[in-house]
C-alpha cells in the first residue's frame, strides 16, 4: 500500500493569507447578510403562513450560499496544528469579528418567529406551505422562551469572543507550547499523554509527575480562564432564565432535561460497575492498589505496532464490513489530504472532526503509532462520514447535533474494534477485551463524572465568585475518585488534568459521549446480529438534523425515553467485566 498523505492541504480552501478569494468571500458573506436584512427587517413575515413560508425559502437560500465562516475556518485550522502562527492568530480573531458583526444582521429573522403567538403555532406548523420546515420551526417555539432581545443577543455574540473564546483559545496556546522530557527528547505534552498508558511502570509513572508538573505551571492562566468563562456562562444564563447550569447545553443539543438526568442519574448510580473493573485491573496489573498513571495501561503487551498506513488498512476493512462506501469515505479523505496525523510540537492536542455547509470536512488527529490510535481514526472518521451523509438533507437539516454525532463516532469505532479482534493471537484477545472494556468505562462512566464535576465546579463558582486552581483540582480529584473507587489512589494534584482537559470548556459536552456510547452498543449489537440492519444504521447517519435525536433512534427502534434502555447497556458492560474475571487468573502477575 502506498504512503499515505498525512498533512492537511489548506490549498482545499485557499492558496494562502493572501488569497485574494478570503475577501471576496468575506465581502459576499457580508452583502448577503445585509441584503437579507433589508428585505425582511421592516416587512411582517409572520402574520400569514404563506408570507412565512416565502421567507424562510430564501432564508434557507441565503444559509446555503453562505459558507459563511470559511475566512475564519481557513485560520483557525492554521493555528490549531501551529500554535506559533502568529498570521493565523490574528487573522482568525479578525474575520471571526467580521462574520459575528455581518451574521448579527440577520438575528432578528428568527427571533421575529419566535414571536409566533404559542396558540397560533400548532397551525403553523401543520401549514402546507411550511411543513418542510416544521421541525425548524418547533426548534424555534420550543427555544425562543430563552431568547433576548435583537441588541442583546447581537452583544452577547460580539462580546463572547473576548469573553469566552479568547480566554479558551489563549489557554490551548499556552498548553501547546509545553514540552516534557522522555527518553532524553522534549516531546510535546499531548504526546506524552498518549504514550503514557504504554510505557513500563516507572516510566510511566515518572512521565505523569512530569506532565502534572507541567500543566501546575501554567495552571495559574488555566485558573483564571476557567472562573472567567463560567462566570461568562452564569450571566448568560440567569439572563436567559435557564435554572440549570446544563439546561443551555441538553438545549442546544436537541435532547430533553428528563433523558439525560435519568443518564447522569443511573450511570452515577452504576460507578460500582466501574470501580469492580478498576479493581479487577489493579489485580491483573499485580498491585493492591494503583496510581493515577496506571489508570489506561494495558495488562498485557499487544506486539503488533499501528503505523497510520497500517491503521487505514484496518479501519478500511471494517468499514468496508458494514458498506463499502464507508471505507471509500476514508480512502477519499486521505487522498483529498484532509486528515493532519502525527503530534508536533504547537499542535492542539487531542482529536477532532470539523465541517460545515458544503465546505471540505478536515480531521485532526494525534497519531502515536499504538492501538488506540487506530480506534481514534475510526472514531473520527465516524464523525466525518456522519456529515459527509447529512449533506442529503435539505440545507437546514444537515449536520446534526452534538448529541447524536457522538452515536455516529463511537459506533464506527466499535465496528473497528470487532474488526482488529481478528488480528490477534488467543492471548491477545482477552488483552483486547480488558482494553475494550476500559474504552467503554473512559467513555461512559469517566464522562459522567465529568459532568458532575462541572456540576459542582459551576454551583461553587456561582455562589463563591471565584474559585482557586487548587480547589479545581480539588473537586477534579474527588469527582475522579467517584468512579474509579479505592483500587485507584488519587492524589489532589492529579486534578491538575483539568488544565489540559479541553472538553470541560464546552460546558457539559461531555454528556454526549455517555449518551452516544450507550447508543451505539445498541446499534452495534443489532447490525452484529442482522447485517441488514446497516441500512438502518444508514438512516440514521442521513437523517441530519429533520427530526430530534429521540425521534431519530425511535424510528430505527431504539426508545431512548424508556429509563431501562441505559440500564440495559450498563448491565451489559457488567457482563463483560464478569466475563474477564472468569479468565483473569491466567494474567495475575
Amino acid at each position: 500500500m502506498k504512503k499515505e498523505k498525512t498533512s492537511w492541504n489548506f490549498g482545499l480552501l485557499y492558496k494562502n493569507e493572501k488569497d485574494p478569494q478570503i475577501e471576496k468571500d468575506m465581502q459576499e458573506i457580508e452583502n448577503l447578510c445585509g441584503n437579507f436584512e433589508k428585505k425582511y427587517k421592516k416587512l411582517v413575515f409572520i402574520k400569514n403562513p404563506l408570507i412565512l413560508s416565502k421567507a424562510m425559502d430564501d432564508y434557507e437560500k441565503l444559509c446555503g450560499s453562505l459558507n459563511k465562516s470559511k475566512p475564519w475556518w481557513y485560520f483557525t485550522l492554521r493555528k490549531d496544528i501551529n500554535a506559533m502562527d502568529e498570521i493565523a492568530q490574528s487573522a482568525s480573531t479578525k474575520f471571526q469579528q467580521r462574520i459575528t458583526v455581518a451574521t448579527n444582521k440577520i438575528t432578528f429573522f428568527t427571533l421575529e418567529i419566535g414571536k409566533i403567538p404559542a396558540q397560533k403555532q400548532k397551525s403553523f406548523l401543520a401549514n402546507k406551505s411550511l411543513l418542510k420546515y416544521s421541525y425548524f420551526l418547533g426548534r424555534i417555539f420550543e427555544t425562543a422562551k430563552y431568547s433576548l432581545s435583537e441588541k442583546e443577543e447581537q452583544l452577547k455574540d460580539l462580546l463572547s469572543q473576548s469573553s469566552y473564546e479568547m480566554w479558551v483559545d489563549g489557554q490551548e496556546k499556552v498548553l501547546n507550547q509545553q514540552t516534557v522530557e522522555h527518553k532524553g527528547k522534549q516531546i510535546p505534552i499531548s504526546q506524552a499523554m498518549n504514550i503514557l498508558a504504554d510505557l513500563p511502570k516507572k516510566d510511566r509513572r515518572d512521565l505523569h509527575q512530569l506532565i502534572l508538573k507541567s500543566l501546575k505551571s501554567i495552571s495559574y492562566f488555566a485558573e483564571a480562564e476557567m472562573n472567567a468563562i463560567c462566570n461568562y456562562k452564569k450571566v448568560n444564563s440567569d439572563l436567559r432564565g435557564f435554572k440549570k447550569p446544563y439546561s443551555s447545553t441538553i438545549l442546544a443539543y436537541e435532547n430533553d432535561e428528563k433523558t439525560i438526568e435519568t443518564l447522569v442519574s443511573t450511570v452515577t448510580k452504576g460507578f460500582k460497575v466501574s470501580r469492580r473493573f478498576y479493581k479487577l485491573h489493579s489485580e491483573l496489573l499485580g498491585e493492591k492498589q494503583i496510581t493515577l498513571a496506571d489508570r489506561g495501561v494495558k495488562i498485557g503487551e499487544i506486539k503488533k505496532k499501528f503505523d497510520f498506513n497500517t491503521s487505514v488498512e484496518i479501519v478500511s476493512r471494517a468499514f468496508t464490513s458494514v458498506d463499502k462506501k464507508y471505507a471509500d469515505m476514508l480512502h477519499s479523505f486521505i487522498s483529498n489530504e484532509q486528515f493532519d496525523v502525527y503530534p508536533k510540537k504547537g499542535k492542539r492536542g487531542g482529536a477532532y472532526c470539523w465541517g460545515m455547509g458544503s465546505l471540505p470536512i478536515f480531521v485532526l488527529l494525534n497519531h502515536s503509532d499504538n492501538i488506540r490510535s487506530v480506534e481514534t481514526l475510526a472514531h473520527e472518521m465516524g464523525h466525518a462520514i456522519h456529515g459527509e451523509l447529512s449533506r442529503t438533507q435539505p440545507v437546514l437539516y444537515r449536520g446534526h447535533p452534538i448529541s447524536t454525532a457522538e452515536v455516529a463516532s463511537t459506533f464506527f469505532e466499535q465496528v473497528a474494534i470487532n474488526s482488529m479482534e481478528s488480528l490477534l493471537s488467543d492471548e491477545e484477545k482477552i488483552i483486547f477485551l480488558h482494553n475494550k472494556i476500559m474504552g467503554d468505562i473512559t467513555t461512559i462512566f469517566r464522562q459522567i463524572a465529568l459532568f458532575n464535576f462541572e456540576c459542582e465546579l459551576h454551583q461553587k463558582i456561582a455562589t463563591e465568585g471565584q474559585v482557586s486552581k487548587e480547589e479545581i483540582s480539588r473537586l477534579m480529584a474527588k469527582n475522579l475518585r467517584s468512579y474509579l473507587g479505592d483500587s485507584v489512589k488519587v492524589e489532589d494534584e492529579d486534578g491538575y488534568c483539568f488544565v489540559s482537559w479541553s472538553h470541560i470548556r464546552r460546558f457539559f459536552y461531555v454528556y454526549s459521549y455517555a449518551y452516544g456510547q450507550l447508543i451505539s452498543r445498541a446499534l452495534f449489537e443489532n447490525w452484529k446480529k442482522d447485517p441488514a440492519y446497516a441500512k438502518k444504521v444508514e438512516q440514521f447517519l442521513s437523517a441530519g438534523r429533520s427530526m430530534s435525536p429521540k425521534d431519530i433512534f425511535k424510528s430505527i427502534g431504539i426508545d431512548t425515553s424508556d429509563p431501562k434502555f441505559f440500564e440495559t447497556g450498563i448491565k451489559s458492560i457488567e457482563n463483560d467485566i464478569k466475563k474477564l474475571e472468569l479468565l483473569a487468573k491466567k494474567f495475575k502477575k
